[in-house]
């Protein structure tokens, strides 16, 4: 788990302290004065550091307090750990990830501390959700680990110093001790990944050949497939488990900071680094980064993407001091690369280098058996997190087997909460899901059109005699009025409110511009 093969013998105790990484650190926003951590250890001078990250954003938080730390000549070892939750307000999702941890670290130290020594437990409650700090001092209680227990009174309150304040936790409430309880670890690698018996095998077997090896895998799918939940079971299924899961949306990253959010850079490096930052490579070292929608990245960026994976080497902005990482890349994209390369808008090379192990997810439509699985599981998620009885009517789950969800998974739970939360009684019926599917359907029209207009004004050419450009027009309009009656059964005020026109307006085009389509018997 730690990047240093030892700890430091000392003659009775090593001091372990163990905490979450919260927003004020290293430093709060726009103050010189360290955050609660960095004030901590300043303090205390606590041997091992274990800082407890949520998310790959505090994973790089905790990598700048080590260099933060460093720089004022502290010697903590640091060990950034990777404690994903989906939710960070859901107590009993922390409390089985915070165990499950809580073991792996102990496990670690044990593993590597010298003879005649023991340790002794520091658990610091200053950062992180009220929940995280909540249990964490159940932890404590509880002896899952005989901890002590501290805050930090910052210096605006504690007369202009920092003071370290040990909790008496004598007086708190007891609870029977569990220590000895047994905790299974929170979710195996496909916890997060939900489909029929025959679509897990598929997956699994491709999850467990690629986490075999340590080389990189490039995950094909469309949007809303799960190439996320395929890439953190990769992850928790390999050797480097125990280590960071960096994930980075590349698609996210206004094109002029993609370096710095990948290299870091050090402080005064350009305008507007007013600190010193780790970057994502470096904060997954030892671990894994995920780049998701790789595509996006510029061919700058690609091409030093390529060199630090090929050297293992990164040079932060601002820095000629080379930095030596050891990172898995998993990435994952919804385009054809190909024919991106082709174009000249992604590196042949960096292609070649990624896709050592290709994992493809099919779309929904293409396993129907999965919708009314996954169907079930979501709306069974929906009553277990609102204590509620909600069920899914026949007609309803019909209506999903037709549909071919161009949002995947992603759209089917949104769509099923949605319904859940319009529904007013207990069975949901179509009705309660049907705006949802239907501008989810003029939405993927409307974008399908927009591709093939775009495609045909940068590919074709008009034909010889020309278009009538006026009749083009109004079929693509006719498209769009004709599912909305469709979808509300000939209803022409609903229609008119999908498409976002008021009644008369409606009334007015079929009366007008759409005659030739429509009808007064509301044949279609």
């Amino acid at each position: 788990m730690t990047t240093n093969d030892t700890m430091i013998d000392m003659a009775q105790t090593i001091s372990i302290l163990v905490t979450f990484v919260g927003n004020r650190d290293p430093y709060p926003e726009n103050d010189e004065e360290p955050g609660p951590i960095l004030s901590f250890i300043f303090a205390k001078h606590p041997d091992e550091a274990y800082i407890l990250c949520s998310n790959s954003t505090y994973l790089e938080r905790a990598n700048d307090l080590e260099y933060e730390a460093r720089s004022e000549g502290n010697t903590t070892r640091f060990h950034p750990i990777d404690f994903f939750v989906k939710d960070a307000i859901d107590y009993k999702e922390i409390w089985e990830t915070l165990i499950h941890v809580l073991k792996t670290i102990q496990d670690d130290v044990n593993t590597k501390l010298p003879k005649n020594t023991k340790p002794n437990w520091i658990f610091l409650i200053d950062s992180g959700t009220p929940q995280m700090k909540t249990c964490l001092l159940l932890a404590s209680q509880l002896q899952i680990v005989d901890a002590e227990i501290y805050q930090g009174i910052p210096p605006q309150f504690g007369g202009g110093i920092y003071k370290p304040r040990k909790i008496i936790t004598e007086n708190l409430p007891f609870f029977k001790s569990e220590k000895n309880g047994t905790y299974s670890k929170p979710a195996s690698h496909l916890s997060d990944f939900y489909g029929s018996e025959k679509t897990l095998q598929n997956i699994s077997y491709e999850i467990q050949k690629a986490s075999l090896y340590d080389e990189p895998v490039l995950i094909l799918g469309e949007t809303g497939t799960g190439k996320t939940m395929i890439a953190r079971a990769i992850h928790k299924n390999s050797s480097r488990k125990d280590f960071p899961f960096i994930e980075i949306n590349c698609s996210a990253i206004p094109k002029e900071l993609a370096e710095s959010e990948l290299f870091g850079h050090m402080k005064g490096s350009f305008s507007g680094a007013t600190s010193h930052r780790s970057g994502k490579l470096l904060s997954a070292h030892n671990g894994t980064l995920f780049l998701d929608e790789i595509g996006d990245l510029s061919l700058d960026i690609q091409a030093k993407l390529l060199k630090a994976i090929e050297d293992n080497v990164i040079y932060p902005i601002g820095s000629d001091e080379p930095k030596k990482i050891n990172v898995r890349i998993l990435a994952a994209t919804n385009k054809n690369i190909p024919a991106l390369i082709k174009e000249g808008l992604f590196r042949k090379d960096l292609y070649e280098r990624i896709k050592v192990f290709c994992i493809t997810i099919p779309p929904l439509r293409e396993r129907k058996e999965d919708i009314i699985f996954l169907a079930e599981h979501f709306i069974n998620e929906w009553n277990k997190k609102y204590n509620e009885q909600k069920e899914l009517s026949q007609e309803v789950l019909s209506l999903f087997q037709e549909y071919s969800w161009p949002g995947n998974i992603r759209e089917l739970r949104n769509t099923i909460y949605s319904g859940a939360a319009s529904s007013t009684g207990i069975v949901i019926k179509p009705e309660a899901i049907t705006d949802m599917i239907t501008t989810q359907r003029i939405e993927a029209i409307v974008n399908s059109t927009q591709l093939e207009s775009d495609a045909c004004l940068h590919e074709c050419k008009l034909p010889p005699q020309g278009i009538n450009l006026r009749a083009k027009l109004l079929q693509i309009e006719w498209e769009y009025v004709s599912l909305a009656l469709r979808q509300t059964d000939g209803n022409r005020e609903a229609a008119a409110r999908l498409l976002g026109m008021t009644g008369h307006a409606f009334r007015k085009a079929l009366r007008e511009r759409l005659a030739g389509f429509f009808d007064e018997d509301n044949e279609l």
